[in-house]
């Protein structure tokens, strides 16, 4: 219910600018496994279809140093496609709302989150771009690989 309601809070300070995509078949480029390798870290990310509103996504990285895993998620919601992450450190998951998107990409936004703040998503060829930053730019970007 929590989820809901700021869901539903969150529509109504970000309305929709992305247009182009009004559901998640928009976004189905995102669904699959995708992995990275960086140095003896493996940082992972899956996505599948759960419903015509609904992805459902959890990722993670391995290493020697230990593991780290959360859960995500796509959902619409009064008309409007949100990003939901369920990480660890915050007890609620935060939302952002999809502030932009063409055929191969997608932005979230949740400005009033401390960080990261925006999270743009690229196919480009065979490759998932997942830039994470402040809404300064300020952040870093991970360049995964089908699984």
């Amino acid at each position: 219910m929590r989820i809901l309601l700021m869901s539903a809070l969150l529509a109504i300070a970000y309305p929709s600018a992305a247009a182009n995509c009004d559901n998640l078949g928009a976004l189905s480029w995102l669904l699959g496994q995708w992995q990275m390798q960086k140095g003896d870290k493996t940082l992972w990310e899956n996505w599948q279809k759960v419903s015509d509103n609904s992805f459902e996504g959890h990722a993670g990285s391995n290493s020697s140093k230990g593991q780290s895993s959360e859960d995500l998620r796509l959902q619409v919601m009064q008309g409007q496609i949100f990003y939901l992450a369920k990480v660890s450190e915050n007890a609620l998951p935060v939302a952002f709302a999809l502030q932009d998107c063409t055929e191969n990409s997608a932005t979230f936004v949740n400005a009033g989150h401390d960080f990261p703040q925006r999270l743009h998503y690229r196919l480009d060829g065979q490759q998932l771009h997942i830039r994470v930053e402040d809404l300064h730019s300020k952040g870093f970007t991970l360049l995964f690989q089908p699984r």
